[in-house]
């Protein structure tokens, strides 16, 4: 690995990966900005969740409101991706990021109100992305999680998603392409929706 890497920031077959990391929701059901709230160690959720993911991706594109300029601009090591219609749904959301990160061979779709995640996970799902054809899912006790790992084969039909309609789409459209894999990380299934 060259100096300075981290790890993840390649895979097998030399192929670019990153994260694109949604976190233009509303927080209706949390009553307040979850992306704020405060975690153990007073560190915010969104501060918190793109730390996992930055130890061990070198590309994050975070998925942000269109008025979030004014607070999004603090952040560091990230592309920022404000999504002008992210108040239609989720499947917006995903599209503007998918757009952004284009350039890549491999895109690993998280949320940001999952701050659980371990390191370790994320490096393992990576180490199972073969190919631009593959999509990777990860599982806890049966049910799914993420984030959910997918190939440039998939990227203009994640582009193409609308409304509140999310990969679970394309996931259903290319069942034979799926790899799920099992954890013991809590984390994959553990969003945060309403206050603790």
């Amino acid at each position: 690995m060259p100096h300075g890497q981290r790890p993840g920031a390649m895979v097998t077959g030399m192929c670019r990966s990153g994260a694109v990391i949604l976190a233009a929701g509303s927080s209706t059901r949390f009553g307040s900005d979850k992306r704020h709230h405060r975690l153990a160690g007073n560190r915010t959720m969104l501060a918190t969740t793109l730390a996992i993911y930055q130890s061990v991706f070198a590309r994050i594109f975070l998925v942000l409101q269109p008025d979030d300029r004014s607070w999004a601009s603090e952040l560091s090591g990230v592309q920022p991706v404000y999504a002008a219609d992210s108040g239609l749904g989720m499947g917006h959301s995903l599209a503007a990021g998918i757009r952004a990160a284009r350039h890549l061979d491999l895109l690993f779709v998280a949320l940001a109100d999952m701050p659980h995640v371990q390191p370790a996970t994320l490096r393992r799902l990576v180490d199972a992305m073969p190919d631009t054809r593959s999509i990777v899912q990860p599982a806890y006790l049966g049910t799914p999680g993420h984030p959910v790992g997918f190939g440039s084969a998939y990227f203009d039909e994640l582009e193409r998603l609308s409304g509140d309609v999310g990969a679970r789409q394309v996931l259903a459209a290319h069942p034979n392409q799926v790899t799920r894999l099992d954890f013991s990380d809590a984390g994959i299934v553990a969003d945060i929706d309403v206050p603790p």
